[in-house]
């Protein structure tokens, strides 16, 4: 792959379930708040459905796993709860999906600017690119509460590339989620799915304009431009 190869000059990626799978980590501090007012831990299967649309999300869901809604303020304890467990310990539970590092090479050597835009919140965030090693990759990083509103809104995608310096016309958007094709086709630009995240449903009903299966088949996908030409087709 060689710069004038390369169709698109930007790239925003998802974080979770996408770059990593984190939801092991989102899982043991979610279970430390919860063992925290007395209840059992959440299992892997039902952390899974709850992951994607934030922390606070996240939290609020999962005690009405057990049965128990909370107060707003609540809640809002229970976030600083849960962020206090997660930077005691941002990576030992997170692994780097098969293909990632290298392919984010390449992309660099090849001069694409790329970017994190995730409902993850901020502290988190850069905590785990930090200690994965990844935060050399992205010029830009934009979460959950880094903007006004978050995806599946557009303005999400916005934000993050003007963050990078970047256009929508020469820009995708890589992610596992609803909400993260969701925001690309607000923001009309194409999308990449993987087909290994959190999605709820079937990766390939979320309506990306290309569905792939491993990390390293994204730079054949952006290489020659089809998925524009799928993406502008009406």
């Amino acid at each position: 792959m060689t710069p004038e190869s390369m169709f698109f000059k930007a790239i925003i990626f998802d974080l979770d379930g996408t770059l990593i799978d984190s939801a092991p980590q989102v899982m043991a501090s979610v279970n430390k708040v919860l063992a925290g007012h007395g209840h059992r831990p959440l299992s892997n299967d039902e952390i899974i459905p709850l992951l994607g649309r934030g922390a606070r999300y996240t939290i609020k869901a999962a005690f009405r796993t057990m049965g128990v809604e909370k107060t707003p303020g609540e809640i809002d304890r229970c976030l600083e709860d849960y962020l206090g467990h997660y930077l005691a310990d941002p990576t030992s539970h997170t692994t780097v999906y098969p293909g990632v590092v290298e392919v984010l090479e390449k992309f660099l050597d090849t001069g694409v600017v790329m970017g994190v835009c995730t409902n993850k919140p901020s502290p988190t965030t850069r905590a785990v690119l930090e200690g994965l090693g990844l935060m050399r990759f992205f010029a830009a990083v934009k979460a959950a509460d880094d903007v006004t509103e978050p995806k599946p809104a557009a303005g999400h995608v916005f934000d993050t590339l003007a963050a990078m310096g970047a256009k929508a016309f020469a820009a995708v958007l890589v992610g596992d989620s609803e909400s993260d094709i969701a925001a690309a086709r607000s923001a009309r630009i194409p999308s990449v799915a993987v087909s290994y995240g959190y999605c709820k449903s079937d990766p390939a009903d979320l309506g990306a304009d290309v569905l792939i299966d491993r990390f390293d088949q994204l730079p054949g996908v952006l290489a020659d431009g089809t998925i524009f030409e799928r993406s502008t087709t009406p």
